[in-house]
Protein backbone atom coordinates (compact mmCIF):
# COMPACT_ATOMS: atom_id res chain seq x y z
CA UNK A 1 0.00 0.00 0.00
CA UNK A 2 1.45 3.40 -1.10
CA UNK A 3 -0.25 6.17 1.13
CA UNK A 4 0.84 9.82 2.29
CA UNK A 5 -2.22 9.65 4.61
CA UNK A 6 -0.86 6.94 6.38
CA UNK A 7 1.93 8.67 7.68
CA UNK A 8 -0.76 9.79 10.81
CA UNK A 9 -0.74 7.12 13.18
CA UNK A 10 -4.46 7.35 13.53
CA UNK A 11 -4.74 6.24 10.24
CA UNK A 12 -2.13 3.25 10.18
CA UNK A 13 -5.00 1.38 12.30
CA UNK A 14 -6.63 0.63 8.54
CA UNK A 15 -3.42 -1.10 7.49
CA UNK A 16 -3.24 -2.81 11.12
CA UNK A 17 -6.72 -4.16 10.17
CA UNK A 18 -5.86 -5.64 7.04
CA UNK A 19 -2.28 -7.22 7.98
CA UNK A 20 -4.15 -9.39 10.66
CA UNK A 21 -5.50 -11.11 7.89
CA UNK A 22 -3.27 -14.32 7.46
CA UNK A 23 -3.22 -14.72 4.13
CA UNK A 24 -2.01 -10.98 3.64
CA UNK A 25 1.31 -9.90 3.98
CA UNK A 26 1.60 -5.96 3.96
CA UNK A 27 3.87 -3.09 3.25
CA UNK A 28 3.05 0.06 3.99
CA UNK A 29 4.96 2.94 1.91
CA UNK A 30 4.95 6.30 3.34
CA UNK A 31 6.86 9.80 3.09
CA UNK A 32 9.18 10.34 6.38
CA UNK A 33 6.94 13.95 5.93
CA UNK A 34 4.24 15.49 3.88
CA UNK A 35 3.54 19.48 4.26
CA UNK A 36 4.73 19.54 7.91
CA UNK A 37 2.86 16.37 9.10
CA UNK A 38 5.93 13.72 10.33
CA UNK A 39 5.40 10.22 10.74
CA UNK A 40 4.26 8.83 13.35
CA UNK A 41 4.23 5.03 13.87
CA UNK A 42 1.62 3.74 15.74
CA UNK A 43 -0.75 1.26 14.39
CA UNK A 44 2.39 -1.13 12.73
CA UNK A 45 1.39 -4.51 14.26
CA UNK A 46 1.57 -6.79 11.65
CA UNK A 47 2.78 -4.68 9.08
CA UNK A 48 6.35 -3.59 7.42
CA UNK A 49 6.31 0.19 7.51
CA UNK A 50 8.47 1.21 5.05
CA UNK A 51 9.80 5.26 4.95
CA UNK A 52 10.69 6.28 1.38
CA UNK A 53 12.09 9.45 0.14
CA UNK A 54 9.76 11.62 -1.66
CA UNK A 55 10.34 14.88 -4.52
CA UNK A 56 8.30 17.47 -4.26
CA UNK A 57 6.50 16.57 -1.05
CA UNK A 58 4.27 19.97 -0.58
CA UNK A 59 2.34 18.33 -4.07
CA UNK A 60 -1.04 16.57 -4.31
CA UNK A 61 0.16 16.77 -8.46
CA UNK A 62 3.69 16.13 -8.27
CA UNK A 63 4.62 14.41 -5.09
CA UNK A 64 6.27 11.01 -5.86
CA UNK A 65 8.37 8.34 -4.53
CA UNK A 66 11.82 8.07 -6.58
CA UNK A 67 12.62 4.52 -5.45
CA UNK A 68 9.51 3.42 -5.55
CA UNK A 69 9.77 1.12 -8.90
CA UNK A 70 12.94 -0.61 -6.85
CA UNK A 71 11.16 -1.06 -3.79
CA UNK A 72 8.36 -2.93 -5.92
CA UNK A 73 10.62 -5.34 -7.82
CA UNK A 74 12.25 -6.57 -5.19
CA UNK A 75 9.24 -6.69 -3.13
CA UNK A 76 6.98 -8.53 -6.10
CA UNK A 77 3.58 -7.70 -4.40
CA UNK A 78 0.47 -9.46 -5.89
CA UNK A 79 -1.82 -6.28 -5.49
CA UNK A 80 -0.97 -2.94 -5.06
CA UNK A 81 -3.20 -0.18 -3.54
CA UNK A 82 -1.81 3.39 -4.51
CA UNK A 83 -3.94 5.34 -1.87
CA UNK A 84 -3.84 8.84 -4.06
CA UNK A 85 -6.15 10.12 -6.96
CA UNK A 86 -5.69 8.98 -10.43
CA UNK A 87 -4.45 12.66 -11.67
CA UNK A 88 -1.20 12.40 -9.38
CA UNK A 89 2.33 11.64 -10.72
CA UNK A 90 2.75 9.13 -8.16
CA UNK A 91 -0.09 7.07 -9.00
CA UNK A 92 0.78 7.30 -12.40
CA UNK A 93 4.60 5.92 -10.97
CA UNK A 94 3.41 3.41 -9.21
CA UNK A 95 0.67 2.02 -11.57
CA UNK A 96 3.78 1.82 -14.52
CA UNK A 97 5.90 0.21 -12.06
CA UNK A 98 3.39 -2.84 -10.88
CA UNK A 99 4.65 -5.30 -13.59
CA UNK A 100 2.55 -7.58 -13.06
CA UNK A 101 0.96 -6.79 -9.98
CA UNK A 102 -2.68 -6.25 -9.66
CA UNK A 103 -3.25 -2.54 -9.10
CA UNK A 104 -6.31 -0.16 -7.40
CA UNK A 105 -6.35 3.18 -6.88
CA UNK A 106 -8.26 5.77 -3.94
CA UNK A 107 -10.50 8.91 -4.93
CA UNK A 108 -12.53 11.11 -3.20
CA UNK A 109 -12.96 13.56 -6.12
CA UNK A 110 -16.18 14.47 -6.58
CA UNK A 111 -16.74 17.36 -8.81
CA UNK A 112 -15.67 16.79 -12.37
CA UNK A 113 -12.50 18.70 -13.50
CA UNK A 114 -10.31 18.46 -16.76
CA UNK A 115 -6.75 18.60 -16.26
CA UNK A 116 -4.33 20.58 -18.29
CA UNK A 117 -1.31 18.06 -19.69
CA UNK A 118 0.71 15.67 -18.47
CA UNK A 119 -2.34 15.21 -15.64
CA UNK A 120 -4.90 14.70 -17.82
CA UNK A 121 -2.93 12.32 -19.86
CA UNK A 122 -1.36 10.58 -16.70
CA UNK A 123 -5.52 10.34 -15.76
CA UNK A 124 -6.41 8.73 -18.47
CA UNK A 125 -3.66 6.61 -18.11
CA UNK A 126 -4.17 5.21 -14.79
CA UNK A 127 -8.13 4.54 -15.05
CA UNK A 128 -7.46 2.69 -18.17
CA UNK A 129 -5.14 0.22 -16.87
CA UNK A 130 -5.62 0.25 -13.32
CA UNK A 131 -7.42 -3.31 -12.11
CA UNK A 132 -10.05 -1.71 -9.35
CA UNK A 133 -10.81 1.44 -8.32
CA UNK A 134 -12.18 2.55 -4.95
CA UNK A 135 -13.78 5.54 -4.01
CA UNK A 136 -14.95 7.61 -0.77
CA UNK A 137 -18.25 8.75 -1.86
CA UNK A 138 -21.10 8.33 -4.60
CA UNK A 139 -19.88 11.25 -6.34
CA UNK A 140 -16.24 10.18 -7.15
CA UNK A 141 -18.27 7.05 -8.39
CA UNK A 142 -20.12 9.16 -10.74
CA UNK A 143 -17.12 11.10 -11.85
CA UNK A 144 -15.25 8.43 -12.46
CA UNK A 145 -17.46 7.00 -14.49
CA UNK A 146 -18.27 10.13 -16.12
CA UNK A 147 -14.55 9.99 -17.06
CA UNK A 148 -14.97 6.67 -18.43
CA UNK A 149 -13.69 4.31 -16.19
CA UNK A 150 -15.48 1.20 -17.05
CA UNK A 151 -12.97 -1.02 -14.12
CA UNK A 152 -14.96 -2.57 -11.20
CA UNK A 153 -15.01 -0.45 -7.73
CA UNK A 154 -15.84 -0.51 -4.82
CA UNK A 155 -17.23 2.70 -2.69
CA UNK A 156 -15.74 2.35 1.15
CA UNK A 157 -15.70 5.66 3.19
CA UNK A 158 -12.21 6.03 4.70
CA UNK A 159 -11.09 6.26 7.79
CA UNK A 160 -13.92 7.23 9.79
CA UNK A 161 -13.93 7.74 13.56
CA UNK A 162 -12.27 6.00 16.17
CA UNK A 163 -15.02 5.29 18.61
CA UNK A 164 -12.53 4.25 21.41
CA UNK A 165 -10.88 7.22 21.43
CA UNK A 166 -13.99 9.53 20.74
CA UNK A 167 -17.12 8.73 23.22
CA UNK A 168 -19.15 10.20 25.34
CA UNK A 169 -17.32 11.32 28.60
CA UNK A 170 -18.66 9.50 31.66
CA UNK A 171 -20.33 11.02 34.51
CA UNK A 172 -23.16 13.67 34.86
CA UNK A 173 -24.70 14.65 31.07
CA UNK A 174 -25.49 18.06 30.44
CA UNK A 175 -28.77 19.25 30.04
CA UNK A 176 -29.38 19.04 25.98
CA UNK A 177 -28.51 16.19 23.96
CA UNK A 178 -25.62 14.61 22.72
CA UNK A 179 -24.09 17.00 19.87
CA UNK A 180 -21.46 16.66 17.09
CA UNK A 181 -19.76 19.63 15.93
CA UNK A 182 -18.76 19.74 12.67
CA UNK A 183 -16.97 22.12 10.21
CA UNK A 184 -16.90 21.65 6.57
CA UNK A 185 -19.64 20.95 3.43
CA UNK A 186 -22.73 18.31 3.59
CA UNK A 187 -23.96 17.92 -0.17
Amino acid sequence: MISKALLVGTYQRKAELIARHSDVALSVIVPERWQGQTLEAVHTEGNDLCVEPVRFGSSYHLHHYPTLAERIAAQQPDLIHIDEEPYNLATFLALRAAGPAKTLFFTWQNIHRRYPPPFGWMERQVLSRADYALVGNPGAQAVLHRKGYTGPLSLIPQFGVDPVRFQPREGPRPDRPFTIGFAGRLV
